[in-house]
């Protein structure tokens, strides 16, 4: 895939992602954590959680696809560097998307103890499930913003890309491996998705990219 290609999908993938949590996952999760003995409730809100969860995995996707298009085109392969950042790429991203997958159980274990449980068990396995699933997503953004932020900066050393096309990308990335000091506090991480679908959009509105090795040209 072509890293402009990449970048818009990636770009589309976040700004989705983000619409959609600040529109509907922040106001379900609020109501579920006020209303934690309503079964209906919990089983109304299911679907509409599953789906943000999907999204966010497609956007973790695209991410690692954008990632690997730039190192692609513009990082040398043997270099011992570039192997840890594919590693760590790889490692991240499983960790973000199995702490989605955990966060996307919530409502299905409670739709499950509603009912046959008293309302202090329900919300105490809601904030189990919260809690582990924070852990696992700090964790994978640390990484995620560590390899992020490593990358741009590696390529404007390696003056493969200019300065000014990666900062959006380590400013972006910096943010995120903050995350394990902040969580749950999440404005840190809309500034960074704002930063990163910035990114995204210069990237993906360019018609050419500068040569990798212009010198072969």
């Amino acid at each position: 895939m072509r890293l402009i290609r990449a970048a818009r999908i990636a770009g589309a993938a976040a700004l989705a992602a983000g619409i959609y949590s600040l529109l509907v996952l922040r106001p379900v999760y609020l109501q579920s954590r006020q209303t934690p003995h309503l079964q209906g409730a919990a089983e109304s809100s299911y679907w509409q959680w599953e789906l943000g969860g999907w999204l966010w995995m497609l956007t973790i996707f695209s991410w690692m696809i954008l990632l690997a298009a730039i190192k692609h085109y513009y990082s040398p392969v043997h270099r011992i560097s570039t192997n840890a950042q594919s590693g760590l790429t790889v490692i991240s991203a499983t960790l973000l998307i199995v702490g989605v997958l955990v966060g996307m159980n919530r409502f299905g274990l409670k739709g499950i103890l509603v009912g046959n449980s008293p309302v202090e068990t329900v919300a105490a396995a809601g904030e189990l499930v919260d809690y582990i699933a924070l852990t696992i997503l700090a964790a994978g953004l640390l990484m995620g913003g560590c390899v992020t932020t490593w990358i741009c900066v590696d390529l404007v050393i390696l003056n493969k890309l200019p300065v000014t096309w990666m900062v959006p990308g380590a400013v972006a990335g910096v943010l995120s491996l903050l995350s394990p000091f902040l969580l749950p506090e999440t404005r840190h991480l809309l500034v960074a998705l704002l930063v990163y679908c910035m990114w995204c959009l210069f990237l993906g509105l360019r018609y050419s990219l500068p040569a990798a090795y212009p010198d072969l040209d």
